[in-house]
């Protein structure tokens, strides 16, 4: 097995690794490649391949080869239900939506769950562009970003859905330096359940990922392909579930 890491050269050239060596890969297994046009140029080798996660995805040009994700749609969704059951009414969404796929369908969940409780998404309250990547551990460059936004906000929402763990620190981080306490004044809930969720004050309210589900599944998506060339491409999810903690505590 190799592990082979991407430079900013390889992607921007569209280049494999000086490393790779095509007579040795039987497959390859492709971690936040989030890069459209080097993700199609990595479907063009004619090796088997399998992405975790991907760029956002367009209709109009479809990623040839299998995908794997964790299930962004339940257990999210089940956050936000059970806070529109508390009588919260006013959301907003946090981070960069066109960053990945799963952070594009965190997103459509938080408007579509929403929608059918009968509050539409007031989009005032969503922060969603910006040119950083909000996927790192932290950026100055972002908290400027979610500071200066938050400012300009006659008021906070009720609640604040991130798209994933690390974003929704560096928000924390934001409100906590502009006077605001959470959960006091706004609610957050992250994405992933990052093992820093439950060390943060407050500890996060987030979504778990199943590790160890998503390396079965990759394994065998992987060495399936390997072995069946010609099959349909397949697309699988697998399971997530919300765990809650003090910043959506509504008591």
């Amino acid at each position: 097995m190799q592990l082979e890491l991407l430079s900013d050269e390889d992607i921007k050239n569209k280049t494999l690794p000086i490393q790779f060596n095509r007579d040795q890969v039987a497959g390859i297994i492709c971690f936040e490649i989030f890069d459209p046009e080097y993700a199609y140029m990595l479907c063009d080798q004619n090796i088997p391949i399998l992405f975790v996660d991907t760029p956002v995805l367009s209709p109009a040009k479809p990623l040839n080869a299998d995908r794997l994700y964790m299930e962004n749609q339940t257990g999210l969704g089940a956050i936000i239900q059970s806070l529109v059951n508390k009588g919260k009414k006013t959301f907003g969404f946090v981070g960069e939506i066109h960053h990945c796929q799963s952070f594009m369908e965190r997103y459509l969940t938080f408007r579509n769950t929403l929608e059918l409780a009968g509050y539409p998404a007031d989009l005032q309250y969503s922060l969603t562009a910006h040119h950083s990547d909000p996927s790192r551990r932290s950026g100055v460059d972002y908290r400027v970003y979610l500071s200066e936004q938050i400012e300009k906000m006659n008021q906070l929402p009720e609640v604040f859905i991130c798209a994933n763990d690390f974003v929704a620190f560096d928000l924390i981080n934001v409100l906590h330096s502009r006077g605001y306490c959470v959960p006091g004044d706004v609610l957050v809930a992250g994405f992933d359940d990052s093992p820093e969720s439950k060390l943060i004050s407050p500890n996060l309210t987030s979504v778990h990922i199943h590790t160890q589900i998503m390396g079965f599944s990759a394994a065998d998506l992987i060495l399936s392909r390997i072995d069946n060339p010609f099959l349909n491409y397949r697309t699988v999810y697998t399971e997530t579930t919300p765990v809650w903690r003090e910043s959506t505590d509504t008591d």
